[in-house]
């Protein structure tokens, strides 16, 4: 055996399953000499190195255990002390490719870390240097002649504790006597942990368990093992659907009913008594981990808990932004739409007190600036028409808007009234193909239409977030609000609704306005701005941003705007007017261009069913309107041939938002409650499959439920909103662009 010094000589297995035998390095040696000074490696219990004559047994503790090994049992081998998992770690901590990003706290804490593992590194080799100096002293180590008075002497010099020069000089010697081995193996927790086979190799291993003592019982834990793990991953395939359905409480506990409860006894009467198998029963957060490592990683748990769309929608890397597509005020703006959470009532209310649906808020919102362009409230659920009327009102003049609906408006106070060169919409139903296909030939100045994935929020963060403030700032405040985790023994919130939609849209126009003026936006901010005295507020952004950056923007009137926003219907040109070929109303109009052109086709008998595309908002009939030439003064309107139709013909969409209570679970079972728990969960699961038949045809009771007659009630609410949206339109065809005095 050719001793060197740093070799390291292997210890024989003690017993069949010791897989990490003890293992000796030689400190000092010279080549000839009987007399060899060895060091154990062990970094939880770290030995003093001693003095040792080649060829007689060593002592050993390892395993809990002390015994004597014989010299020639012994294996030697090289060891590279410098290749460890936790010297990797500590160096990595250097690279500046790892620095976190995120939060200020985040980096700080980082920073902080690698700090703190630099001035231990550098303490520990003041100790060993000093202690060194004089050679006497580290050989009157090895030989144990250092008095412990004197070692407490040693570190107080140093301004060190005792254990701190001794853990480090154990160490030193025991691992290469390199810097490496100064380097604390905090960054391997774990790393290294082996699960037992079973029970039995668990509770030989760990004796006294693993982890703090429960209050309860004054008890450990037990230690989770490979079968554990198999049965997780055995329970996975068996349950994969309930995943998704189920909450990480609620699998342990079928787990546990699975898998960790036996039949005690069955009485006469067939009812069968469970108890629950120590050995076996997992605690949450050992189902947890079990459960995460079966399914290859939080991550892909996560994915197929959520699903890969809502995953990528919720726990997505940012790697850029959207600014960086972005040039300035006005050039991309978001629409998007949500259900409001507050309840209203009809404005026809004289006699009775009448709830109506919740309404739909259309919200455009620039991207550059977080400035909010224009919304518009829909009774009618999720429609083309409430699309047209939110971009109409996000791409024109705010002033009469606001007198509209009563707000005292001064001039500056919302200056979006620019049509934008890029729309975001996502893939609802609303955002017809051939209506946004006709918005970019129209030549308005909307260049392009970006679409988003379904169902991924976060691809328009701006319009998305612009919900939730409004969310919390505002609607959740109002009476009849819809608040999340409401008591059950509590009214629905639809019978304390007091605001109509007249009210609502001025509380909208007054929130809105705040935003836009108020609103401190931080990452918004650039040098440019900064050096030009322009505070991260939407609006000052804006007014900055569109006459530096964007030329002043592109605005339309109001009669242009609308002809391109409004959908399009096929007619045919008949005898008396137009008729629509998919609803079948004729229009009529006294316009001299029209009639020229009706009687050209009528004397050609081969154009007798001339198609034209005309202008129609799709829940109002009594007008539809046609653009002869390329200018907005050659738009003609055409009224219903027979007005007394109006109300019977309206279409409306049925109302989409339901209102669906969900169960609050309690966190935090104790042990024993859990264990009661899964015991429970068996019986009940027993029952269940006993009892299927006879229970499928029974009905289910009742809770409290909302206020009734809510959809019967909006049909008249419905009917004035179609008013309003037509007058809008109406005067956004006329020259005299004024629908406060038609409003009136």
């Amino acid at each position: 055996m050719e001793l060197a010094i740093n070799k390291v000589l292997v210890a024989p297995p003690l017993h069949s399953h010791d897989n990490n035998p003890a293992r000796f390095t030689v400190v000092e040696y010279q080549y000839g000499s009987d007399i060899v000074v060895l060091c154990q490696q062990d970094r939880k219990r770290p030995k003093k190195p001693f003095v040792h004559r080649i060829g007689s047994p060593i002592k050993l503790s390892h395993c809990s255990a002390t015994e004597c090994v014989d010299w020639q049992l012994f294996s030697l081998e090289s060891q590279s002390f410098s290749d460890a998992v936790h010297i990797r770690y500590y160096r990595d901590l250097w690279l500046s490719q790892n620095i976190p990003r995120g939060k200020p706290k985040t980096i700080e804490r980082f920073f902080e870390r690698r700090e703190n593992r630099k001035k231990e590194v550098e303490a520990r080799r003041r100790v060993v240097e000093r202690f060194e100096q004089i050679a006497q002293r580290k050989y009157a180590f090895f030989n144990g002649e250092i008095s412990t008075q004197c070692m407490k002497s040693f570190a107080k010099s140093l301004g060190v504790t005792y254990d701190f020069v001794w853990d480090t000089l154990s160490k030193y010697y025991a691992f290469g006597q390199c810097e490496e081995a100064l380097i604390s193996a905090s960054g391997n927790s774990g790393r290294n942990t082996t699960l037992p086979e079973n029970s039995q190799d668990a509770e030989r291993r760990f004796p006294t368990g693993r982890g703090r003592k429960r209050k309860s019982n004054n008890q450990v834990k037990r230690v989770s093992n490979k079968q554990d793990s198999k049965d997780v991953e055995a329970f996975i395939k068996s349950n994969f659907h309930s995943i998704q359905y189920f909450s990480l409480k609620h699998l342990c506990k079928y787990y546990n009913s699975e898998y960790a409860t036996k039949l005690i006894y069955e009485d006469e009467f067939g009812r069968k008594i469970y108890d629950y198998i120590p050995e076996k029963f997992l605690t949450i957060s050992q189902f947890k981990t079990l459960l995460f490592r079966a399914c290859g990683g939080r991550a892909k748990f996560e994915k197929i808990k959520h699903g890969a769309k809502e995953f990528r929608n919720k726990f997505k890397i940012h790697t850029s932004t959207v600014m960086k597509h972005v040039i300035g005020p006005g050039h991309m703006y978001e629409i998007d739409a949500t259900v409001l959470d507050v309840h209203l009532i009809s404005k026809y209310c004289t006699e009775e007190w009448l709830p109506i649906e919740r309404p739909i808020l259309y919200s455009v919102v620039d991207v550059s600036t977080n400035i909010i362009a224009g919304f518009h409230l829909s009774l009618n659920g999720a429609n083309a028409e409430a699309v047209t009327l939110a971009l109409f009102n996000a791409m024109s003049d705010k002033g009469q808007f606001c007198k509209q609906w009563g707000y005292d408006y001064q001039p500056g106070d919302w200056p979006c009234h620019h049509v934008c060169h890029t729309l975001v919409i996502d893939r609802g139903a609303e955002y017809l193909d051939a209506a946004m296909s006709a918005l970019i030939k129209s030549q308005i100045g909307l260049a392009s239409i970006q679409v988003t994935e379904a169902y991924l929020g976060r691809a328009k963060g701006s319009v998305e977030g612009l919900f939730n403030k409004l969310n919390k700032s505002c609607i959740h405040g109002l009476p009849g609000a819809l608040i999340k985790g409401r008591a059950k023994a509590k009214k629905d919130p639809s019978n304390h609704a007091v605001y109509t939609i007249d009210d609502l849209y001025y509380i909208l126009i007054e929130e809105i306005i705040a935003h836009n003026n108020q609103t401190i936006l931080k990452k918004k901010v650039t040098q440019e701005h900064l050096e030009n005295g322009v505070r991260g507020i939407p609006r000052e952004l804006w007014n900055w941003g569109l006459e530096e950056l964007m030329d002043g923007g592109k605005t339309v009137d109001p009669k242009t705007l609308m002809s391109a926003l409004l959908p399009k219907k096929k007619a045919i040109v008949s005898k008396t007017g137009v008729k629509l070929t998919k609803d079948g109303f004729n229009y009529q109009t006294s316009n001299k261009q029209f009639e020229e052109m009706r009687q050209e086709i009528a004397v050609d008998r081969k154009c007798s069913d001339f198609e034209i595309d005309v202008m129609a908002l799709p829940s109002w009939t009594q007008n539809v309107w046609l653009q002869m030439g390329t200018t907005s003064n050659d738009i003609i309107a055409f009224d219903l041939a027979d007005s007394s139709e109006l109300l019977k013909n309206l279409h409306f969409a049925e109302a989409l938002a339901i209102l669906e209570d969900q169960a609050v679970f309690a966190s935090g079972a104790r042990y024993a409650n859990s264990v009661d728990d899964s015991i429970r969960v068996k019986t009940q699961r027993d029952i269940a499959i006993s009892n299927r038949e006879n229970l499928r045809g029974l009905l289910r009771s009742e809770g409290k439920s909302p206020a009734k007659g809510r959809q019967a009630n909006t049909k008249a609410d419905r009917f004035y909103e179609a008013q309003n949206n037509a007058n809008t339109v109406c005067a956004a065809m006329n020259d005299d662009y004024n629908p406060q005095a038609i409003h009136n």
